[in-house]
């Protein structure tokens, strides 16, 4: 694999040879890649994963190059292993995770473990199922059969083609067609070398039912497929927003394109914000496409491996699930599309903290695939690509059904006497839901806080439950009377008394959900109700079996937070209420009145979807704020028009970009040192910029203590994206020293 150049050093030295080196991206904060030198006779592709050694440890990376060098043999370290079968990364997700590292100032080989399921990177594999088909149409295979009966030498045979002929499968397992017949693996050899049986193996996550026949679309639905299914044609980049209403049915646009790409033999990309929704988006998907993929972290992971391993074998070419099934590894994607691009779920918390539309678009471009940013309520940055150019805008405005939207009504809370339990309930809404209940009808209550009170307090020495690792309170969890810090999951029993005083009239205030399921118990007795959040959510499979419940009619009052607010299509749902609306209007962030607004309109969108008209009822303590005022009116172009107006008085997205900068240290002064370290050096890097980029800070986070680390944070502005990449380069490592750690936030979805 090596060749000798040249005659060798005349002064001695060890001669210069032709060797083959392999560039790896280890799975270390290790921000390029390091060569390796190539055994002789080991056969390494781009895209494989290998072990080599890196100071005393041996370590896991990826092959990003391989080439030749001219070496005497030993400057390298050499390769020590390889891992079986083909490589986990193709060409696609090897230079996608390259440029995710590049954009979001991640190590390539950290970017890659993103790019990859833990259960894939685990090697965790899952054995197929073999599977038995017919191979000749059913009228020769029955006039074969006919020759077979009564034959006790081919009475097997006989049986097993029998059990086919009557089966409405496309195929069955092996092993079920062995048990019901009665026969063993001898016929079936047989059959199969004859020509009359095939055994093909596959992944069986799913069943494979009869599709179901496209409804006739729209004039608006069709002007849309028509754009996308042009796009799809092309082979070309486009990036398009569909910007329609609750129910105007963008899943049939969606569907409808995807038929395009899997009709030219190109791949499709489904990603929803939630996985409460994938349920729903499965079964429509299913429906009419047959087999697809579901990537989730909810999912068990040999059942998540599976699920991978058919993409990459090319036996399922739709794979559908939250923000990493972005990463799945089909060849030549067709169509990406983001369900609700506007969730804040889009946004990935952890390193490297990517945004989700942005890496589409680089998919779709290095793909030659059509994107399509869907949402009755787009978010800012949407809105700013149609502005620049950047996305062409599909408009639906209409629902699909001929419904109507919704009546909205703001109820001020200000002069009501609330009903209920803790006075949740208006006497408007508390007189609507009756009605609505009465009819046979369902109700959805939305309130945007887990629990049941957001916080336990003394009232006489003023004691509150505060979480020792987080500066926020605990929230009380009645059903496991647990209190909860929801940041960092620490769990403690409720106490009886004060912690201080030992006062045993200790408070419960603030409302969540479970309070809320309490609340409407008490009013409507009888009632069949249940609760859909974060804490519900926890376990497996608990989605699909609210989501059937709700279909079927088995829930009268489903309340929720704001999983419950995207996407849910259920015809009997005609009355929503929101118990209070203020809830995210007072988080200290530029988005809290985007984020207002969006969550608003989207939760009064699951109302009179079907035959009968739906209402909804605003509680707010702020009946006037424009946020409240354009939901009602389900005014989306009118709030854009309003908060953009702010957004760039004062250089936010979509007008200018930001990089948050957080250091965190246990020790409250290292942290703050730490932050004006760092924006000594970034002064440095923006004079260099000659005022193209603008430096807040540093001060403490809004929440300045956060799992044991206290924190300091500044932010970078820019007009020009492309300045932020000096910025991201200039700032130090994330270990700027020991206990001090640097997180680099680049679009920062939220300022907490």
């Amino acid at each position: 694999m090596s060749t000798t150049t040249g005659q060798g050093d005349l002064f001695g030295d060890a001669p210069l040879r032709r060797v083959a080196v392999a560039e790896v991206a280890v799975a270390a904060p290790i921000m390029t890649p390091l060569t390796y030198l190539l055994p002789e006779g080991m056969d390494v592709a781009l895209g494989s994963r290998v072990k080599v050694p890196l100071g005393s440890r041996v370590v896991e990376g990826f092959v990003m190059g391989l080439r030749e060098v001219s070496s005497d043999g030993g400057s390298f370290k050499s390769l020590l292993e390889i891992s079986e079968g083909p490589p986990l990364l193709t060409s696609v997700t090897l230079e996608l995770g390259s440029r995710l590292a590049h954009r979001y100032g991640a190590a390539p080989g950290e970017s890659f473990q993103t790019v990859l399921p833990a259960p894939v990177r685990a090697g965790m594999s899952s054995p197929t199922i073999r599977h038995i088909r017919l191979a000749s149409d059913r009228d020769a295979t029955s006039l074969h059969v006919a020759t077979l009966k009564g034959k006790l030498a081919r009475q097997g045979q006989f049986t097993l083609l029998t059990a086919l002929l009557a089966t409405t499968e496309d195929s069955i397992p092996l092993a079920t067609l062995l048990e019901t017949s009665g026969t063993t693996m001898s016929p079936v050899a047989t059959l199969a070398r004859q020509g009359w049986i095939t055994i093909s193996e596959r992944y069986d996550d799913e069943p494979v039912g009869e599709k179901s026949a496209a409804p006739t679309p729209t004039p608006e639905q069709a002007a849309a497929i028509h754009s996308l299914v042009s796009a799809i044609h092309s082979r070309k980049s486009h990036t398009f927003l569909l910007d329609g209403i609750t129910g105007s049915g963008k899943t049939e646009v969606y569907v409808s394109a995807a038929e395009t790409a899997l009709a030219l033999g190109r791949s499709v990309i489904m990603l929803v914000p939630e996985i409460a929704l994938t349920p729903q988006t499965v079964e429509r998907f299913r429906s009419r496409l047959g087999r697809v993929a579901v990537l989730h972290s909810n999912q068990a992971d040999g059942a998540r491996a599976r699920q991978w391993e058919t993409l990459r074998r090319g036996e399922v070419r739709v794979a559908l699930g939250p923000r990493s099934a972005l990463f799945a590894p089909l060849p030549d994607v067709g169509l990406i599309v983001l369900d609700e691009e506007h969730e804040g779920t889009f946004k990935q918390q952890n390193h490297p903290r990517y945004v989700t539309r942005d890496v589409a678009k680089m998919r779709a471009e290095i793909e030659g695939a059509t994107l399509v940013l869907g949402s009755a309520t787009p978010s800012l940055e949407a809105e700013g690509m149609v502005v620049r150019g950047d996305a062409a805008r599909l408009r639906l405005t209409t629902r699909a059904t001929g419904a109507k939207l919704p009546q909205v009504r703001i109820v001020d809370m200000r002069n009501e006497k609330p009903m209920g339990k803790g006075g949740l309930f208006s006497t408007a809404l508390f007189h609507r839901t009756r009605e609505t209940l009465a009819r046979g009808h369902q109700v959805l209550l939305f309130l945007n806080r887990r629990g049941f009170s957001t916080q336990v307090l003394c009232k006489r020495c003023g004691w509150r439950a505060r979480c020792h690792a987080c500066d926020v309170n605990l929230t009380y969890y009645q059903g496991t009377s647990l209190l909860i810090c929801h940041y960092c999951d620490f769990r403690q029993e409720a106490p009886r008394s004060c912690k201080e005083c030992l006062n045993p009239d200790i408070k419960f205030h603030g409302a969540g959900t479970e309070k809320v399921v309490e609340s409407a118990a008490s009013l409507f007795p009888g009632k069949r109700i249940r609760r859909m959040d974060g804490e519900t959510l926890r376990a497996r499979g608990a989605a699909e079996s609210i989501y059937a419940d709700l279909k079927s009619g088995a829930i009268d009052i489903l309340v929720g937070t704001q999983v419950i607010a995207k996407g849910l299509d259920i015809p009997n749902i005609t009355l929503i209420g929101v118990i209070n609306a203020d809830t995210s209007l007072l988080i200290p962030d530029f988005r809290a009145a985007e984020r207002t607004f969006q969550l608003l309109c989207q939760v009064s969108g699951r109302a009179g979807r079907g035959d009968h008209s739906g209402e909804v009822l605003i509680q707010t303590f702020e009946p006037n704020h424009y946020a409240m005022t354009f939901a009602q009116h389900h005014d989306t172009a009118g709030f854009a028009r309003t908060e953009l107006v702010v957004r760039e008085a004062h250089g936010y997205p979509p007008f200018g970009h930001l990089v948050r900068v957080i250091a965190q240290s246990p020790d409250a002064k290292d942290s703050e040192n730490a932050a004006r370290e760092i924006r000594a050096t970034l002064d440095a890097t923006a004079e260099v910029l000659a005022g193209a980029v603008t430096l807040l800070g540093p001060a403490p986070c809004p929440i300045p203590m956060l799992q044991g680390s206290y924190r300091w944070h500044l932010l970078a502005r820019a007009a020009d994206d492309r300045d932020l990449d000096a910025i991201i380069a200039a700032c130090p490592e994330r270990n700027l020293r020991r206990g001090v750690r640097v997180i680099v936030d680049r679009d920062p979805s939220a300022m907490m």
